[in-house]
């Protein structure tokens, strides 16, 4: 007989299936729920904390993710889905069961049982690090660095003194096979559940379907794409899509977002690219030298970072664009407008291949650089910036949130990097290719914003004349 999930639901509403009902069953303080791409993780974690605060009044809680903004630009949206409402003001004159606290960017939620959801980033860890809660949510754990969750699994905490038992809930998708969520659950010091796009009931509504329960299991064993055309007629047509766009995913993409596996990097073309020693938080000082790099795009995103210099020959990127869809005056009008006093630019570094695009970005006031186009030095020059000197420090970093737009959804929609530091993780060398050269131009992914990364990279390289124009600036806040 199926054991029922630990919180029961109304008919209509939502219910966990798959892996989601033994999270919900789960009696351990520390889960994770991990798996393919769109297998509903983070929507069936949400409505086991929206359960958890309606079954607990007056708890504490907490929604966190790798910077706070995230938590406003992922978690936030999806909660709010899950409501079916967007939660009004505490004074508004017809308040909703959940009302926010805080404007458009609510510090918490507030149920009517007294219960609080917090909003927390380890960017901004003052609030969290000083507080105990009742349980909380991770979303995207596999970005979160090992340190700040053994810190979070202190924060929550039976100490909080509302719940028997406190419950730290992270949802991931798959990363490297040494991942120390993958440890910790082997070392059975957290609750590891997988789940699968099959799980999910927006793509196959039926989930007690007898055909969908065999076939899971025969596809756990044997996960290959072509399997799915024997159950084509349990797909809702959105869900069809959707699994069309995992089945025609590439290299290490397909194997963890379609196949939920824990690849590793070997193949990936920068293999030392490590986020937690490449993006970082730091200062830009005013006074430090500015530049663009630029890759046009128009179906694929168009790549603007904003650089600074710094004296002992460091780059930090600051601000990005990565936007398809934008023709290049529009390119140019959003790159002015994200100027401030500040972003005195003393050249865009562009590629050669596209005069037209030169030429409209000189007649806007920029100066600019065509450095060389020559792949396999392009690649090495980037490789040669990520390595970590004896400072501890590389050469090359990138700042949380420099997106000065919300991610592009058309992107998401497509399970692509939605920004510089998504192309690093996953392009990687063609398995297919000739040769024994990894340095060659045969690779698989978007390299969008790194060619354009390639092409300041190469012209700080060496003194090359800088055609006409004058330094421009715009009108955005500058962080400092």
């Amino acid at each position: 007989m199926q054991k029922q999930p630990v919180f029961a639901f109304e008919p209509g509403q939502y219910m966990p299936q798959g892996a989601m009902q033994d999270v919900y069953r789960s009696q351990s303080s520390v889960r994770i729920v991990g798996g393919t791409y769109d297998a509903g993780k983070t929507f069936g974690s949400i409505a086991y904390m929206d359960a958890f605060a309606w079954l607990n009044p007056g708890a504490r809680m907490t929604f966190v993710h790798r910077s706070l903004n995230r938590v406003y630009r992922n978690i936030v949206p999806s909660y709010e889905k899950f409501l079916g409402y967007k939660p009004t003001s505490r004074d508004d004159p017809n308040p909703t069961a959940v009302t926010r606290f805080g404007g458009e960017r609510p510090e918490f939620f507030e149920y009517a049982n007294g219960t609080r959801i917090y909003m927390n980033g380890l960017d901004k860890p003052q609030n969290l690090l000083s507080d105990f809660f009742d349980a909380g949510f991770v979303n995207q754990a596999e970005l979160v660095p090992f340190e700040a969750w053994d810190e979070l699994t202190a924060r929550v905490s039976e100490r909080a003194g509302t719940s028997p038992i406190a419950v730290l809930l992270g949802d991931c998708n798959p990363n490297v096979p040494h991942h120390w969520i993958r440890q910790q659950a082997k070392d059975n010091k957290l609750d590891y559940f997988r789940m699968s796009f099959l799980d999910n009931p927006e793509i196959i509504p039926d989930q007690k379907s007898a055909r969908l329960i065999d076939f899971k299991r025969a596809f756990e064993n044997d996960p290959d794409p072509k399997l799915l055309n024997k159950i084509m007629d349990l797909f809702t047509e959105p869900g069809l899509r959707r699994v069309e766009k995992l089945r025609n995913l590439e290299g290490l993409r397909f194997k963890r977002g379609f196949l939920g596996l824990w690849a590793s990097g070997e193949g990936l073309v920068f293999q030392r690219f490590d986020p937690e020693i490449h993006i970082v938080d730091a200062s830009i000082m005013p006074n430090w030298r500015r530049y663009l790099s630029v890759d046009w795009g128009t179906r694929n995103p168009s790549s603007v970072i904003w650089w600074a210099h710094s004296p002992d020959d460091r780059l930090y990127a600051y601000k990005e664009i990565y936007q398809t869809g934008l023709i290049k005056p529009d390119l140019i009008r959003l790159i002015k407008d994200n100027c401030d006093r500040y972003d005195r630019i003393q050249y865009a570094a562009v590629d050669s291949a596209d005069q037209d695009g030169v030429e409209q970005l000189r007649r806007a006031g920029f100066r600019v650089n065509e450095p060389v186009k020559d792949r396999v030095a392009q690649i090495q020059g980037v490789q040669e910036r990520l390595k970590v000197d004896r400072s501890g420090q590389p050469a090359i970093m990138f700042l949380r949130d420099r997106l000065v737009h919300p991610p592009d959804q058309d992107l998401k929609d497509e399970y692509r990097p939605v920004e510089v530091t998504d192309e690093f993780l996953s392009l990687s060398y063609n398995e297919k290719r000739k040769g024994t050269n990894r340095d060659d131009q045969d690779t698989v992914g978007d390299n969008h914003g790194v060619d354009g990364a390639s092409y300041l990279v190469q012209s700080l390289k060496k003194k090359q004349s800088v055609g006409s124009g004058r330094v421009v600036h715009g009108s955005v806040t500058m962080r400092r």
